[in-house]
C-alpha cells in the first residue's frame, strides 16, 4: 500500500508540475488543452502514463478517467508496472523529447516533437 501511494503522491506531482507549466506557457496553451491526444491517440498524456506504465494494461484499455477500482486492482500487491515509467533512459537515447513536452510542439525541451 505504501508503494502504491508513492507512485500516486509522484504520479500527483508529476501532473501539477506539466499542468503548472502549461498555464505559464507565453504560446496561448492551457492546461484544459487535452496533451497527447492526437499523438498517442488518448484522451490526455495522463491515459498513456496510467495504461502503459502504471497499471500495464496499455492506454487503449484504460477508460479516461478510470472508472472506479480499475487502477488499484491493476497494482494491487504488485505496485506499478513500470515504477517510474521509462524515464530519460528511453526518451533521450531515442530522441524524444521527455514527457508530455513530446506533444507539444513548442516545448523548448531537447528531443523529437510531433505536436498535440
Amino acid at each position: 500500500m505504501a508503494r502504491l501511494s508513492l507512485v500516486v503522491v509522484a504520479g500527483g506531482a508529476l501532473l501539477i508540475a506539466s499542468l503548472l507549466a502549461l498555464v505559464g506557457n507565453a504560446s496561448g496553451v492551457s492546461a484544459a488543452s487535452p496533451t497527447c491526444s492526437g499523438t498517442l491517440d488518448v484522451a490526455v498524456h495522463g491515459q498513456h502514463i496510467v495504461g502503459d506504465y502504471v497499471t500495464g494494461t496499455g492506454r487503449a484499455n484504460v477508460d479516461w478517467p478510470p472508472s472506479g477500482g480499475v487502477v488499484g486492482q491493476a497494482v494491487a500487491g504488485q505496485g506499478a508496472a513500470i515504477p517510474g515509467g521509462p524515464g530519460p533512459g528511453f526518451h533521450f537515447p531515442e530522441g524524444f523529447a521527455p514527457g508530455a513536452s513530446f506533444c507539444l510542439s513548442q516545448s523548448q525541451a531537447p528531443g523529437f516533437h510531433p505536436g498535440p
